[in-house]
């Protein structure tokens, strides 16, 4: 009986070793199994930057005012002038250029000053006479395209006289931003 105890509990120990294995081999195995690794690429792609510069200014000319409010409005594409009650006396007129560049082929806003932000003005600092620069337009209108990296932005306003604008030579400057899309 001796023997067949030993017997049966060599078998029992065999059985739980064997079992135990095969859970603990079946667990890291089952562990492995769930686990995936891959990999990708990472990009980037670094443009030459925006850049604007100044061409030619934007001319108003040379003009007579009455004591009523008058307009001259300089066209962004042509540069050509119009008037509203003034009296236009022939003087170089055109529209401001600006030149863009920037990586080839890409598009961009443009941002003009609004309404009532930009004067010209004449006379001493203490006491300046001013006229007002508004309704900005531009040649492209709003976005424009670097074509080979490069464009000539035109942009033209509108002054606006007081009645009986004092006489005198108006200068003032104004802003323009580009930025890509």
């Amino acid at each position: 009986m001796k023997s067949e105890h030993f017997s049966t509990f060599k078998r029992r120990a065999l059985h739980t070793t064997l079992a135990s294995a095969l859970v603990l081999g079946m667990a890291g195995h089952g562990i492995n199994s769930q686990a995936a690794t891959t990999s990708n690429d990472a990009t980037a792609t670094v443009v030459a930057p925006i850049a604007i510069a100044a061409g030619t200014t934007l001319r108003f000319g040379s003009f007579s005012t009455s004591a009523a409010a008058q307009t001259v409005t300089i066209n962004a594409t042509s540069g050509a002038r119009t008037n509203s009650g003034t009296l236009l006396v022939t003087s170089t007129v055109g529209r401001a250029t600006f030149n863009v560049t920037g990586e080839g082929t890409l598009t961009y806003a443009i941002t003009l000053p609004t309404n009532g932000t930009v004067n010209i003005t004449t006379g001493a600092a203490s006491a300046p006479e001013t006229m007002a620069v508004s309704n900005f337009t531009s040649d492209p209108s709003g976005t424009g395209a670097l074509t080979a990296g490069a464009q000539t932005l035109g942009v033209g306003a509108t002054i606006t006289t007081v009645g009986s604008q004092v006489a005198g030579s108006y200068t003032g400057s104004f802003n323009v931003s580009v930025d890509y899309n």
